[in-house]
């Protein structure tokens, strides 16, 4: 066989100099954290093989708001239970504070059971250390509590339908979560580098609204001295006014989270934050539970992570949530799910039967086929074919 030479690894090679590669200089900008650590040399990662150093005004050097002398002219946001002053905050800011998101037994409970899997899990020499310090991964499979703040189920957590809403309007409906994790801050541990949570679309920067949002659970009191989450109040909009590939000149410097125990933290998935450096003496822990628009890519792969015993006794949202729910842009099988919608509870969309058939060891996945195919791979009942069958007969069903 004989190919043109046009299509020839050599010729396409000659043929594509850098100049003519319309995109290149865009996408290998390293913007906007190229010129944001070239203006902002305070935001540099320390060495992770040195002591943390402190007194050099780097960005983990900080205080809270109120006591930092730049920060403390500004109104920033403070906790409230009041919707219109969380979803101005959120917008102005990058980030607000929900009062008693958890109410004290639900907060109780929460920290109670993370304490216990965090100590759980090094017990049994699979957890997980960062340099900031232990992080406890996939919440889901981890504690009723923790998959009700998945659901945003006020049995746990109280503030759920406010959540709710602000997500609605902020990501759109059907926003499913790309992960939800502890992160811990361990005495003498050292700072995360401050990072943007919709950093993997970078350069891109989308300026109307933001491709993920936030939201911290918060189970002790947290501050300058435990290693609260570091911020830098309004970056999100400093970020968006550079533009997609632009330039980030001056930052203003980042504080310490200070919040009690109980309180929900919204954030903008574009505002710069990081884990803050602990100088107490015990470890201190958040959780987050990222979300993202329905068809992106989850940082966490639910569909082979979570339990066979939690999918088994999962609500429609929270399988939806978890992502085992299709739409035509995102998470179909062979082809089960395109037109699907995408709403809690549509079984067009429903691709649990394919992880269930996968867990029992009789996935079927359709191979190579021809008319006169032997009668037995015609035959078989493939798993997509099982799921369509399932799907109309719910879909009968409903109709009568």
């Amino acid at each position: 066989m004989t190919i043109p030479i046009e299509f020839s690894t050599e010729y396409v090679r000659e043929n594509s100099p850098e100049p003519e590669l319309r995109y290149a200089s865009f996408l290998k900008s390293g913007e906007p954290f190229r010129s944001m650590m070239k203006n902002n040399p305070w935001l540099r990662p320390p060495d992770a093989g040195k002591p943390l150093p402190w007194g050099t005004q780097r960005y983990w050097d900080t205080t809270v708001a109120r006591k930092h002398t730049y920060w403390s002219e500004f109104k920033l946001p403070q906790p409230t239970r009041d919707i219109r002053t969380l979803r101005r905050d959120l917008y102005d800011w990058g980030y607000c504070l929900i009062e008693d998101g958890l109410s004290r037994d639900q907060c109780d409970a929460f920290y109670r059971r993370l304490c216990e899997q965090a100590e759980g899990e090094r017990a049994a020499g699979v957890y997980n250390k960062g340099s900031s310090g232990q992080m406890v991964n996939t919440l889901v499979n981890k504690g009723a509590c923790f998959r009700g703040c998945i659901e945003q189920h006020p049995d746990a957590v109280q503030a759920g339908p406010v959540i709710e809403q602000i997500m609605d309007e902020t990501l759109g409906p059907g926003w499913i979560c790309h992960s939800f994790l502890a992160i811990g801050s361990d005495p003498g541990g050292h700072p995360q580098g401050l990072h943007i949570d919709q950093g993997p679309l970078a350069p891109w920067i989308t300026e109307e609204a933001p491709a993920l949002v936030n939201t911290m659970y918060i189970p002790q009191d947290v501050d300058e001295v435990n290693g609260g989450t570091l911020i830098i109040p309004g970056s999100h909009k400093i970020l968006i006014k550079a533009g997609s590939g632009g330039e980030i000149g001056a930052l203003p410097p980042a504080v310490n989270l200070e919040a009690k125990a109980g309180t929900v933290m919204l954030f903008d998935g574009r505002i710069l934050h990081g884990t803050g450096a602990n100088r107490g003496d015990k470890r201190r822990y958040v959780a987050v539970m990222s979300n993202v628009k329905s068809w992106m890519r989850t940082q966490e792969n639910w569909v082979v992570s979570v339990s066979p015993e939690i999918l088994a006794g999962a609500s429609d949202k929270l399988r939806h949530r978890m992502g085992l729910q299709a739409l035509t842009y995102g998470a179909t099988v062979e082809g089960f799910g395109l037109g699907a919608p995408g709403r809690v509870g549509d079984v067009w969309g429903d691709i649990t039967p394919f992880r269930e058939a996968y867990d029992r060891g009789e996935y079927q996945r359709i191979p190579e086929l021809a008319p006169d195919s032997p009668a037995e791979l015609l035959n078989r009942q493939y798993t997509v074919k099982l799921a369509t069958e399932r799907m109309r007969a719910a879909r009968n069903k409903d109709h009568h």
